[in-house]
């Protein structure tokens, strides 16, 4: 894939004229030349678009994935990368994971897994700093096989399975009517089929993030369509807070 014709911000060479002198422009495209380096080449792009910033300096997102680390099951370990040139947001790195059966990317909010924010200004803008950051991501990556493999292990009774998707629905729609998170049940492929915590997980997040079906927005108010999420921050957030939720779910229903 072309990322730059995905990302405008791979273009820019200097950060917007709203930002001020202390601001440390950090090149989206040196970072990606970076990661090359490291063997982390950039496999997909997102960007946000916005009335208010123009293209070139919006907030954008970089994934990459490494042909040194080996692919678990059907998923495979990525580093994801948010920058923007407007002054409004810092460099961002951190691990995610790619499902190849859906397309779909989820990150990795985990308190044992370092996640690097690098304001544009300081000794953290440098290139020394970023390096380490990379490295360190790189090592943390191979350890992913963990939670994968660890979730997949765990079989979930169907009343804690109530629990798991009411708490899951309530991360996008916390008005939503009770039986209205079973669909976060429902597999739209044979390999998302089973009740152990990692299918679980893989199928709340692609329906929270996909939407496609009726769900109570607003409390009181009839179920509406819910729609799919483009929204480079809002993607995130879910992917965050599923994350979370399910780590701390396994500690707190001791599914071990």
């Amino acid at each position: 894939m072309d990322t730059t014709l995905n990302v405008p911000g791979l273009l820019a060479t200097s950060g917007s004229a709203s930002t001020s002198d202390r601001y440390k422009f950090i090149s989206s495209k040196n970072i990606v030349e970076r990661l090359s380096d490291f063997g982390w080449e950039p496999e997909r792009a997102f960007f946000k678009k916005s009335r208010n910033v123009s293209p070139l300096h919006a907030r954008h997102c970089i994934r990459f994935s490494s042909n040194n680390l080996e692919d678990v099951g059907d998923s495979r370990p990525e580093i994801v990368m948010f920058n923007s040139h407007d002054g409004r947001s810092c460099l961002e790195m951190l691990l995610g994971i790619y499902r190849l059966v859906c397309s779909n990317g989820m990150t990795i909010a985990e308190k044992e897994f370092e996640r690097f924010r690098i304001p544009h200004k300081g000794y953290k803008a440098g290139d020394k700093y970023i390096n380490h950051a990379i490295d360190q991501l790189g090592m943390q990556a191979t350890r992913t096989e963990q939670f994968i493999n660890g979730w997949g292990k765990l079989d979930v009774p169907h009343h804690v399975r109530n629990e798991y998707y009411n708490r899951a629905m309530d991360i996008r729609f916390p008005e939503h009517e009770q039986g209205e998170e079973w669909i976060l049940d429902v597999s739209k492929r044979t390999e998302d089929r089973g009740t152990d915590l990692w299918r679980m997980f893989n199928r709340s997040q692609e329906h929270l993030l996909n939407g496609g079906y009726s769900v109570t927005h607003t409390a009181g108010k009839k179920p509406r369509q819910a729609r799919e999420l483009t929204n480079i921050d809002a993607i995130n957030k879910i992917n965050d807070n599923l994350w979370s939720m399910t780590s701390d779910f396994v500690g707190e229903y001791q599914l071990n």
